[in-house]
């Protein structure tokens, strides 16, 4: 039985492209070596993504939940007597406040759009072009944007459909004008284009594709977003999500309005992106101060 296969059968589909990308993550740094690795070579793997990747705790959990599920699909398939990691916890906390302070303006956020570059592939440059919008004007999430499929926009309406997910409500959210030309010529040149390098599936519905007409997967989004920029200059699609959120806020006094469009379940999700008077002018004191 191959990896693939054991996902579908023990996993909800919704999580096998991330399980599949973690689990390839922890191979591709041991490479041969992985399927024998001990509970040492897994505490150097998390030191080592600790150090180097700048994870979140939530993802570096999620990231040792791949190396344990590969174990148990080892264990399955008789290549392991024993799982080295069953018993291993991470115990990071959290930090669920979001840091307004330290996200991006609505004028940096429009910037990223009009400064943006490739240098190879050059038929990709509008597909990418389309992902940033998404990411500033509708403040999509990773996941919302690989499950888009062509029959959610509709550029008569100039709306877009976005579905249910696991942590964000199905919503209808307005198109910006300078979307629709965008999204019309990237629908009628570019991703025909893609979809003629899909010899499998070559009527797939989903909107954005890899380029070779594949469905997206999410993990590589903030990739192709990123072709050759500096690490201080690299977009982080959830801080931009998390940025055009608090923008919002700040322009909108009436936050049912900004959780609708955001797709929160909760207006406490929402107000954790709200910044009060006192906390404003707490970070504009420690910013300009003289004396620091």
């Amino acid at each position: 039985m191959k990896l693939e296969e054991y996902l579908q059968k023990k996993y909800s589909k919704s999580t096998l492209a991330s399980n599949l990308y973690n689990i390839k993550r922890f191979t591709d740094y041991y490479q041969n070596k992985a399927e024998t690795a001990t509970y040492t070579d897994i505490l150097n793997y998390i030191a080592y993504l600790r150090k180097n990747c700048d994870l979140h705790p939530k993802t570096l959990r999620h990231c040792l939940y791949g190396v344990k599920i590969y174990f148990n699909y080892l264990l399955e398939i008789g290549k392991r007597k024993d799982h080295p990691c069953s018993e291993l916890f991470l115990k990071d906390k959290i930090n669920k406040q979001i840091q307004v302070d330290n996200l991006y303006s609505s004028e940096t956020l429009e910037n990223f759009l009009k400064t943006f570059k490739i240098k190879r592939k050059e038929r990709l440059k509008r597909r990418n072009e389309v992902i940033i919008t998404l990411l500033i004007y509708q403040a999509l999430t990773v996941s919302e944007i690989s499950d888009l499929e062509v029959g959610n926009i509709d550029l008569e309406t100039c709306e877009i459909q976005i579905k249910k997910g696991h942590h964000q409500q199905k919503r209808t959210l307005p198109l910006q004008a300078k979307q629709i030309l965008l999204f019309y010529n990237y629908l009628e040149k570019e991703r025909k284009e893609l979809l003629f390098f899909n010899k499998e599936n070559p009527v797939i519905s989903y909107f954005i594709l890899g380029q070779y007409g594949e469905k997206v997967n999410p993990h590589t989004i903030s990739k192709m977003i990123n072709e050759h920029r500096k690490s201080s200059e690299k977009l982080q699609p959830m801080r931009i999500r998390q940025s055009v959120i608090a923008n919002l806020l700040k322009k909108e006094n009436d936050t049912r309005i900004v959780q609708v469009f955001s797709g929160h379940r909760r207006a406490s999700t929402t107000v954790q992106y709200k910044q009060t008077e006192l906390e404003a002018l707490q970070n504009a004191v420690n910013q300009y101060h003289p004396i620091k």
